[in-house]
This record gives structure tokens, sequence and C-alpha cells, in this order.
């Protein structure tokens, strides 16, 4: 067993020492939504190097449809193998991949090398800031994208002859990179605020050598592709989006670029954390323009659940109704006699979930009440008659 998954068991058994939540009560270790299916899987590569790879993915596609066009989409990063390798998992992509996959595609969360279960290192192993390989990363990417598709056409749910990549962050510049090769099928690129680099919002680490890449990339792409930035994004604000596109497009006529407005604290979060209809409608237009599917194929309802007895404050209310309107799936929710709560969403399993949820809720309540899982995914389940 390898040393990560020797932590993850860690905290399973931690949780399945102190908490008095059962795991019958899940049913699913994966929320399943009316109309889709999701589930995790590995995609087993070989690169275009001939060096085999293992990648972390979880697919969420139309029920009992073959052949849906694919929509490959990838991560950002932090920098660090603590989140990177410990905490990124597939999921962290899961209302990104829900919303296409209401409109008809089998969305595939792709982890690249270096991430969450995937084999290898991450792309910036290696580097610094004053050497960042922008470049370099790039290729790294490209390979792990390019493998990871060939792979997701032969299922039979895929089609073979169409894709599209859609990426943020790190992911963003890494699509841009697999998209710049032409890759066979590949109908468009959508780059939610990609970059490399980023530090403060004020300065990029090489940013000579970032527009080179990006000049590079434009130079041969001949993919239509999509940019997308948030004018509040702590990263790469519009000064930098409008550099890299710049850069990009002096050489390419066949990219757009959108800035949204301000999301939240920090917009560079859009694609993964932003709710659909903040976002759907500029991609919508891109996709219809390529003669892509666009229109909503599956509706999925909100989630119904009453509300926690206890949860007597604005902040907890709130809270509860963010998580009800929340595909940011596996998620928890708990709940502590006098009022604390604690949440957590875009975890690997449920019972990560639940785990999770239940560290939030204690740290908050320290110690006053008794903390309980209220609701996991959609659906309530705790025992205790006086919390529901």
């Amino acid at each position: 067993m390898s040393l990560e998954n020797i932590k993850k068991v860690s905290v399973f058994t931690t949780f399945l020492l102190f908490s008095s939540y059962s795991f019958s009560d899940t049913g699913s270790h994966n929320q399943q939504l009316e109309g889709l299916i999701r589930e995790p899987f590995y995609l087993n590569v070989t690169l275009s190097d001939g060096q085999p790879a293992v990648l972390d993915a979880f697919v969420t596609r139309p029920a009992g449809q073959e052949h849906l066009p694919v929509a490959l989409i990838t991560h950002g990063t932090v920098g660090t193998a603590e989140f990177d390798r410990w905490t990124m998992n597939p999921n962290y992509l899961s209302s990104t991949a829900i919303a296409f996959a209401r409109h008809g595609y089998a969305a595939v969360a792709v982890l690249r090398e270096g991430y969450g279960y995937s084999s290898g290192a991450a792309e910036y192993r290696g580097d610094s800031c004053e050497e960042p390989n922008h470049e370099i990363a790039g290729m790294r990417d490209k390979k792990d994208i390019l493998a990871a598709l060939g792979i997701i056409k032969e299922y039979p749910w895929a089609s073979p002859d169409e894709a599209i990549l859609v990426g943020m962050s790190a992911g963003g510049f890494a699509v841009i990179s697999a998209g710049s090769v032409n890759p066979g099928g590949v109908k468009a690129v959508i780059n939610f605020a990609g970059g490399r680099g980023g530090k403060d919002g004020k300065s990029v680490c090489d940013e000579p050598g970032l527009l080179k890449a990006f000049s590079d990339y434009g130079r041969s792409a001949k993919i239509p592709s999509l940019w997308l930035y948030a004018k509040n994004d702590h990263f790469f604000p519009p000064n930098f989006a409008k550099a890299f596109f710049s850069a990009y497009s002096k050489n390419n006529n066949l990219a757009r670029l959108h800035i949204f407005p301000p999301f939240s604290d920090n917009g560079h979060v859009v694609m993964d954390s932003a709710p659909e209809k903040f976002w759907w409608p500029e991609v919508s237009l891109f996709l219809k323009g390529r003669g892509l599917p666009y229109k909503e194929i599956l509706d999925i309802p909100q989630a119904q659940l009453s509300q926690p007895a206890y949860l007597n404050n604005k902040e907890g209310v709130k809270g509860f109704k963010d998580y009800l309107a929340a595909m940011q799936y596996e998620k928890a929710f708990a709940v502590s006699d006098d009022g604390a709560w604690g949440v957590s969403y875009k975890n690997r399993t449920a019972e990560d979930a639940a785990y999770y949820a239940l560290e939030s809720c204690r740290k908050h309540d320290k110690g006053k009440g008794k903390c309980d899982v209220y609701a996991i995914n959609n659906a309530v389940v705790v025992k205790n008659p006086h919390l529901s």
C-alpha cells in the first residue's frame, strides 16, 4: 500500500473510532443524481515518451447513453504536497463536471501526475520562482492530458471523435498547452483563470517566460479557445489575463477573452466554486458557436432537507442553505446541540465528508456541546431525533 493510501486509511480509522455515525446510512460512497452516473475510476495510460502512468479520475455522465462528447476537466494547484497529494481529489471538480454532464457531456475530471492518487510527480517539482520552467511544465501536462484523452475515448460512453478540454489555473495553462498540438477530435478548449506562477496578484514568476509559452501555443493552435477570468482574481487579475491572452492571440484569431464580474472573495475559483448560473451562459454561447452541445438535457433539482432544529443563528441558517444549493460532492453537514455547525465539500467519499464536517463542527463548538453528522450529500442521516 502506498504512503498516500496509508494516510487515508488512518483518517478513516480515526473516524470509525470517534464518530457515532453509521456508514450503512450512506448507501453509495458517491452521491447519485437522477439521470446521471457518477463514478470514480483510474486511467492506466502510456505517455508519449513510452512511460506508464496511472491517473486518478472521476466520470459524471448522462445515464444510458453512448458516444457522448467528452469534457476532460483538469485542476489547478496549491503547490504543496500536503494539499496536492493528500487533499486533492477529482471531486474538487464535481460541480463543473455536473454542469457539463447536465448539458450532454461525459465529463471526466482528471488529476494530472503528482496529484491525488495519480502516479508520478507534479509538473512543478524541481521548479522555483526563479526558474519555474513554464514550457517544461506545459510539456508534462500535455503528455498527461493527451494520454488520458486517448484512453477515455475507448469507453463505450465516450465519443471517439468529439471532445473539449477544460481547465482552471495551472490546469487552464495545461489545456492551452495540450490544445496547441491540435489533438484529433478536440473541438474546443476552455481556460478558466489559466496561468502559472501567480503570487500576490502583482507579479508572476518569470512573466517573460510565461508570455513566451502562451505565444508559442497560440502560434500552433488551430482549435478555438475561450479564456475566462474574474475581475477580482487574486492571482491573475485582468491586467495579467489580458497580457496572457494578448501573447496567445497575436498569433491566433480563434481565441476569445471574457472577464467575469467579481465572484465571492476571490474570482480565481470561479470554475470549481461558483454556481453554474454564474459561468455557464458565457460557456454556452461559446459551445453553441462551435456547434457543440450547449442545451440542458437534465434538470437536477436542489435537495429538499429540513433544517436542523438546533441551528439557531443566521450564519448557520445561511450555511445550511448554501449546503443544499451546492453541487460540490461529496459533502456533509454537522451540527451541535448548542447551535454550532460544520460543513465539508468536495471530498473523495461520503465517509470523508462526514469526518471533516464533524471536525469542522467540533472546532467551532469548542467542547461546549455534542456534534453529530446531520446530513451527508442529499440525505439526512442523523439518528438522534432531537436534531431533526
